[in-house]
């Protein structure tokens, strides 16, 4: 049995010298990843761009209908998964068990990345019960992901295959919440 365990991650550093543009110009897919880890310091960026708290009054970096913050990014690396804290830019750990494998099944190299994002929707949150407005916010997440990732030179592609059931089980979900895309995260070959 593992011991519930919360990371606090570093402030994330915001002062990146790259324009929007060159962000754009240079954002693509990357499914070959080295196995060189990514720190906590370049990680708490990628979460603070994915739906960190960027104001005051707690609202994120990202929209959300209605501010229902929805979706809830799991980090899951070699020692295990992690559900990311916007309020305190921190993980909690939520099992031991590397569940990379069971994230990436039919693109073994995938596997190889040192940190794979899983998006979810808390579905108890949206009043319409739509998966069509998870899918939206999703989207949001997903498309900074792919911004900050090229920003700091990192490799990452948008997936929605994921072996689900397993690893809802393996996340602790909720019966309300729902997976809904992944990223894998790291440095490219």
């Amino acid at each position: 049995m593992w011991a519930q365990q919360t990371i606090s991650l570093p402030q994330p550093d915001k002062t990146v010298s790259t324009t929007l543009f060159t962000t754009l110009q240079n954002r693509h897919s990357d499914r070959d990843f080295a196995t060189t880890p990514v720190s906590d310091a370049v990680l708490s960026q990628v979460l603070w761009a994915a739906t960190g708290v960027n104001r005051p009054d707690g609202k994120l970096t990202v929209p959300s209908a209605n501010n229902v913050k929805d979706i809830n990014v799991y980090v899951c690396r070699q020692d295990g998964a992690y559900k990311y804290i916007p309020a305190s830019h921190s993980l909690v750990k939520v099992t031991d068990k590397d569940l990379r494998k069971i994230i990436t099944n039919t693109q073994p190299a995938i596997a190889d990345a040192p940190v794979l994002l899983v998006l979810t929707s808390d579905m108890s949150k949206i009043r319409s019960r739509s998966e069509l407005v998870s899918h939206i916010d999703a989207g949001y997440v997903s498309q900074n992901i792919c911004l900050v990732c090229a920003a700091l030179n990192l490799g990452t592609v948008p997936r929605m295959q994921m072996e689900k059931n397993t690893l809802k089980s393996e996340l602790k979900l909720k019966d309300d919440e729902i997976l809904i895309l992944n990223h894998p995260v790291g440095y490219v070959k």
